[in-house]
């Protein structure tokens, strides 16, 4: 990650990042591919929330059978529950809240971070080639405006973009919130696999046991097919749903004639207030078992990226809510009849025989597998994400689909989600056990969306104040109620949930600690580059474009704009106006020379006759590994490319705008930064290694007969690994039980998690003949 801000008017070859999403957005817009992705979304948005049917009413009434006053209220509180928070506040509000068409809470992170002017994971301020960007930001807000909505947006951006601690808040509600999601993740395979698998037990006579080993094998085999990927098995989800939800038309049609053709009364909301009326606290905690009804709406705006807001919309308004609300008003209509057998309401309300039953229970257990499946996924696509920001130690990411780029496996997170699920089904046996688990942490979700929903009404669109704050208070509201209910299944189970994710937080919080303490220690022992080296005397030995290693230049970048302060240090350099033209002719006059001396002693370096890529945490100064390199060796490649990898925050960016290139005024050196979308797979393969010398040709000509001799040669690729010490007691640390405890966490924890960690640039598809690994002890 960068350190400094990059003045957009130094660098060549900078581009809009995000002008491909005008072509994506014009193809989504087409009605055939409209059509065909509300016919994909069924399969992969709606398989969790479709398959709470099998649990919710067993889930909900575990403490006596429900009267026919119970069975009416919860209908209608499982009817208002969907409309509101999935139709009015999920379908109508928060998909507009997209990050040019991504969703989910990474989405409106980067959302907020953009507007706010500040780097996403809490570093620093944006970058100018960035904030100047056609689709980067919009209005800035203005604070002597006489609109409400626009000081109020004003003064929110300069509260985040100038309070480290409202910065950190804001990383750890999202990381808190991806956090929850995995606590839950683990019991989404385990509640639908089982509730599907029980439906064994109103057939047959199959003990508890057989029906949990059953379901311990289904679960394997779908984290093992895991490594398949699940581009084959894909197109198969749409008409698995589909058939399903069709199944639970038939049924709910035939129980709503069969048993209380009145049951549509239920949706009337005064059907609610008796519930509560009647049942006190009871009713109140029983909001556990009917929140599970919703489960799964996340998904409705984390999949937005794959689809389009019309085809979520379409999908959900057109089939499945008419589906659900249908399905339960027939399970409703069923238990007023048959209270005792609430246990069981999904397979013993099937109607027509055995032949119509094992035709139903294929389906469901099939569907129960695609919403399995939607959830490990989303656990791989979250994991990814986390490590794009720099938030969760680097692990192993397999790209299983050649055709779909977001089709991932990450073997690591794959296998102990195997285990904890089995784990959970073993232990937890029922669905009305598992029950008691199930939810707690989702619904700790829905109220973290809405607050991050509040921000990007203020900060963004500039709602009404008043109308946004009642947004706030009466969805948050409506989530804090189930969340509080969720919270009495700590006891019974829900602490597992919350067990794993707070384990994941931990981890998450302390990586993204440890490397943005690594990267103010490289700040602070930073060299500049003209400290180091400096030209021969056939160059021109102007300053190069480092600046002070402490990073305070940052404080002088503008909040959004398109230039550079002019206090910045980034002006250090006088801005060229056609650099490539300068470079030619001195070319053109003098040629290549590679003359190059260390500052310090006026030693001529050895220039190696190859490339070189140096990769680098900071924009600015020396690399952390180039003064071991030309101070101890006394050499460095005769072309040499300081290369940053850095996170932007948009969700992708296109090969021919990745790029940001700059000769700096050292005869072979460059400095070249790579930008990626947190949704972006980082390659630097030899087809990078070509494009990046062509690109050093088009900007340094004199170079050409360089590079086509190194391109006999194997490049290098200069890697670091930064072992961080505690600075001690006594010196500029931090003394007694606090530094004993920083000492502990940097040196112990997040060293071993560094060691055991796969090494970001091991996924980077760099060849193994051509890295160079260097140590370096840090103190910090």
């Amino acid at each position: 990650m960068a350190g400094a801000s990059i003045s957009s008017d130094k660098w060549v070859l900078d581009a809009d990042l995000e002008g491909q999403k005008e072509q994506q957005t014009l193809k989504k817009r087409s009605w055939r591919n409209t059509l065909a992705m509300t016919y994909a979304a069924i399969g992969v948005v709606y398989g969790d929330v479709g398959t709470s049917p099998l649990y919710v009413f067993s889930s909900t009434f575990t403490e006596k059978i429900p009267t026919e006053t119970d069975v009416l209220g919860a209908m209608s509180i499982i009817f208002w529950t969907i409309t509101l928070i999935v139709v009015v506040k999920y379908m109508l509000i928060i998909l507009m809240a997209d990050d040019n068409g991504e969703g989910g809470t990474f989405a409106l992170y980067s959302l907020i971070c953009r507007y706010a002017g500040i780097r996403p994971a809490n570093n620093g301020v944006p970058d100018a080639s960035d904030v100047t960007l056609t689709h980067y930001s919009r209005h800035s807000g203005d604070n002597s405006s006489k609109s409400l909505s626009r000081r109020i947006s004003w003064k929110l951006k300069q509260f985040l973009a100038t309070r480290v601690g409202a910065q950190a808040a804001l990383l750890c509600l999202v990381l808190l919130m991806t956090s929850l999601v995995l606590g839950d993740g683990v019991l989404t395979p385990a509640q639908s696999v089982l509730g599907a698998v029980y439906g064994l037990q109103i057939k047959t006579s199959v003990s508890e046991g057989v029906i949990v080993g059953i379901s311990i094998a289904i679960i394997v085999c779908i984290f093992v097919a895991q490594r398949f990927g699940t581009s084959r098995v894909g197109a198969c989800f749409a008409p698995i749903v589909l058939i399903y939800f069709l199944c639970n038309l038939i049924i709910s049609i035939t129980n709503i004639c069969r048993y209380n053709p009145t049951i549509f009364k239920t949706l009337s909301p005064h059907y609610a207030y008796y519930y509560f009326r009647d049942n006190r606290h009871l009713g109140w905690v029983q909001c556990s078992g009917l929140f599970l009804a919703i489960t799964g709406t996340e998904a409705t705006y984390a999949d937005l990226g794959h689809f389009s807001k019309t085809a979520i919309r379409i999908s959900f308004l057109a089939i499945c809510y008419p589906v659900l609300v249908l399905t339960y008003l027939g399970q409703a209509a069923w238990l007023t009849a048959f209270p005792d057998q609430v246990r069981s309401t999904f397979y013993a309300s099937i109607p027509f025989g055995d032949g119509f039953f094992w035709f139903v229970f294929v389906f469901a257990t099939a569907a129960a597998c695609v919403a399995s499946q939607a959830m490990i996924s989303a656990a791989f696509s979250i994991i990814k994400q986390s490590m794009a920001l720099g938030c969760f130690p680097h692990l192993t990411v397999l790209h299983v689909s050649k055709k779909v780029a977001g089709s991932i496996y990450i073997p690591e997170v794959n296998y102990i989600m195997m285990v904890l699920t089995v784990i959970v089904v073993a232990v937890f046996r029922t669905t009305v056990q598992l029950g008691n688990a199930y939810g707690v942490a989702v619904s700790g979700v829905l109220f973290g969306t809405t607050v991050l929903v509040y921000l990007v009404m203020l900060m963004i669109w500039e709602t009404n104040f008043f109308l946004a704050t009642a947004f706030l208070l009466f969805f948050g509201f409506i989530d804090l109620v189930y969340t509080t209910a969720n919270l009495n299944k700590v006891p019974h189970g829900g602490w597992f949930a919350l067990a794993i994710a707070g384990g994941v937080f931990s981890v998450s919080f302390l990586w993204w600690w440890g490397t943005h303490t690594k990267l103010k220690g490289i700040l602070g022992s930073q060299m500049k580059m003209q400290d180091l080296l400096m030209p021969g005397p056939a160059h021109n030995s102007k300053k190069d474009d480092s600046v002070s290693p402490d990073g305070d230049e940052s404080s002088h970048e503008p909040l959004a704009g398109a230039e550079a302060s002019p206090n910045s240090p980034t002006n250090a350099i006088e801005p060229v106006d056609n650099p490539k033209q300068e470079i030619v002719s001195a070319a053109a006059v003098n040629g290549f020379r590679d003359d190059l001396k260390l500052t310090s002693t006026g030693q001529t370096l050895v220039r190696i006759p190859a490339v070189g890529l140096m990769f680098a945490d900071t924009l600015y100064g020396a690399p952390t590994l180039l003064p071991e390199l030309v101070n101890r060796w006394g050499a460095v490649h005769k072309i040499l490319v300081i290369l940053t990898v850095r996170q932007v925050a948009v969700s992708t960016v296109m090969e021919k705008e990745r790029l940001l290139f700059r000769k700096l005024p050292y005869p072979g050196i460059y400095r070249c930064v790579a930008r990626y979308g947190y949704r972006d797979q980082v390659r630097m393969d030899n087809k990078f290694v070509t494009k990046l010398l062509d690109k050093v040709v088009e900007v340094d000509p004199s170079v050409a007969p360089i590079v086509q001799q190194a391109n006999s040669v194997n490049t290098s690729y200069i890697v670091s690994f930064i072992k961080l010490f505690a600075k001690k007691a006594g010196g500029t640390g931090v003394k007694g039980i606090g530094g004993a405890a920083r000492r502990f966490c940097l040196e112990y924890l997040y060293g071993n998690m560094g060691r055991f960690a796969r090494k970001s640039w091991e996924d980077w598809s760099i060849p193994h003949g051509s890295l160079l690994e260097i140590g370096v002890a840090l103190d910090v």
